[in-house]
C-alpha cells in the first residue's frame, strides 16, 4: 500500500530574506544535511529521497511576503512517511533568518 502525507501551512517570508527562493535554497541544503539523496531545487519545488520515499515543499504564493507551505511525503509505509513530513516541518519551523 502507498501512502501520501501533506502539511500545510500559510507563513510569512523572513525580512531577512529577499525571495522565497532564498528560503528553498535553505530548505535544499538542509535536505542534504539530513541524508536526502537526489535534491532538487527548482521553481516548482524542493524535493529529494530517504529511505526509499519521495518528499517535495511547495510554495504557493498568496500576495505580498505570504504564501503556503506544502510538506508532502510519499512513501509504503504509513509511520515512516509520516514521520518524514512532521521531521521536515520541524526542521524547516526551527530555521531562524538573522
Amino acid at each position: 500500500m502507498a501512502f501520501l502525507f501533506c502539511n500545510t501551512r500559510k507563513m510569512e517570508l523572513s525580512e531577512a530574506l529577499g525571495s522565497v527562493g532564498e528560503l528553498k535554497n535553505v530548505i535544499a541544503n538542509e535536505l542534504k544535511e539530513s541524508g536526502f539523496t537526489d535534491v532538487i531545487d527548482n521553481e516548482a519545488e524542493v524535493a529529494g529521497n530517504r529511505n526509499g520515499m519521495r518528499l517535495s515543499v511547495l510554495h504557493l504564493f498568496i500576495g505580498n511576503r505570504s504564501f503556503y507551505q506544502q510538506v508532502m511525503a510519499a512513501g509504503t509505509d504509513h509511520d515512516p512517511t509520516l514521520g518524514l513530513v512532521n521531521e521536515i516541518v520541524g526542521k524547516i519551523q526551527a530555521l531562524r533568518f538573522l
